[in-house]
């Protein structure tokens, strides 16, 4: 994990240099840069000054309560001004990126109340996901209806068996049926209460200005890619490609440099050999996690890694359709997957730590 983040560093500056000497804007470089490179400060950091599983709870407390006051003002704007705005193409109460903290906050709380097992412990949990999952909808980004799906789908997936399992497994059972007939009755309903359904089944089908307008960028990206160099990419500070402006955003100084499809822009900039050495850092991560929930022998660290490997799904699909790696929540919640990598297997015991090795080899050495 060490040396993923180092080949992250690494080649964001040889790109930003690149990109410069080739007649990049060094002002835009640097917007473009200066958060991939201060997650990979954080995550040393947080790998660092959190040395416990238990340090790690402590800081998804902290996500909790931040996300919590966001919510908070996303149900005070809908209950005061922004009613009449939800379900309007573009609208939202708070920010974008805070469909990051609400849904990865509703990860740990489900984790939490199956690591508990406590009555009490789980109806506040409920409580708590209930009110998150109305400032989703309230924030009108259907993108966090498909973040919540993959982060339950992974979180389902890795864990272990056992009886925590078999709950998950029976109550699926129950609930599946349910599911699918309200799926089914409200597809195409315009009822209120079959708006997250709506809001679901319209992310890939609904035609609306924001959608076509990220269609026609991200074409424009992929000409980019294909007309620079397509193994080094145009390098940081230097503009994508526009194919059009029927959906002009020019007012934005930055529009040209940060597209809200971060991975197609990573790709266009940098070009393959640059996203390979920016993207090797996640399925790193997700295999460390992957490996300390299996055969970890803490059960606290198991459930750090849980959250650190489902939260990097979520991040990634605000990547890949919401500016995430422009934006500060998604790339420090991700700094955050990558120091729980950085630390969990080694206090799980399930992989050696690197001064655990020196010191052996020293006292071989002396024999």
């Amino acid at each position: 994990m060490k040396q993923a983040l180092l080949l992250v560093l690494g080649t964001t500056v040889v790109w930003f240099f690149y990109g410069i000497t080739r007649g990049g804007e060094f002002r835009y470089a640097s917007w473009q840069t200066y958060l991939i490179l201060s997650t990979v400060l954080l995550a040393f950091t947080v790998a660092s000054t959190f040395r416990t599983a238990a340090d790690i709870g402590g800081l998804a407390k902290w996500l909790i309560a931040a996300a919590l006051y966001r919510a908070i003002m996303c149900w005070l704007s809908y209950f005061t001004w922004g009613r009449n705005s939800v379900g309007e193409s573009g609208a939202y109460l708070t920010s974008h990126s805070d469909t990051i903290g609400w849904v990865v906050s509703i990860l740990v709380l489900i984790v939490n109340a199956i690591d508990r097992r406590s009555p009490s412990v789980t109806l506040r949990n409920i409580a708590l996901i209930l009110f998150f999952i109305g400032a989703i909808q309230w924030n009108s980004r259907r993108l966090a209806w498909v973040s919540l799906a993959m982060g339950l789908a992974m979180l389902y997936l890795l864990f272990p068996p056992g009886p925590a399992k078999r709950r998950i497994n029976r109550i699926a059972f129950v609930s599946v049926p349910f599911l699918l007939m309200y799926a089914a009755v409200g597809w195409n309903s315009q009822s209120p209460i079959f708006l997250p359904l709506r809001s679901i089944s319209t992310v890939s089908t609904s035609e609306d200005a924001s959608t076509l307008a990220r269609n026609t960028e991200n074409l424009g990206l992929i000409a980019t890619a294909n007309s620079s160099s397509f193994a080094f990419g145009t390098g940081w500070g230097r503009p994508y490609v526009y194919l059009t402006l029927k959906y002009d955003i020019s007012g934005f100084e930055l529009w040209r440099y940060v597209p809200h499809n971060s991975i197609l822009g990573v790709l266009a900039f940098t070009g393959v050999l640059g996203f390979a050495g920016f993207w090797l850092a996640l399925p790193t991560a997700v295999f460390l996690h992957a490996r300390t929930v299996r055969i970890g022998k803490d059960p606290k660290a198991r459930n750090a890694a849980m959250i650190g490997a489902a939260q990097l799904v979520v991040c990634t699909n605000q990547l890949y359709g919401d500016m995430g790696i422009f934006d500060m929540k998604a790339m420090y919640v991700i700094a955050v997957s990558y120091a729980i990598a950085l630390r969990m297997p080694y206090i799980a015991g399930v992989w050696d730590s690197p001064s655990a090795g020196d010191g052996a080899a020293s006292t071989s050495k002396r024999k």
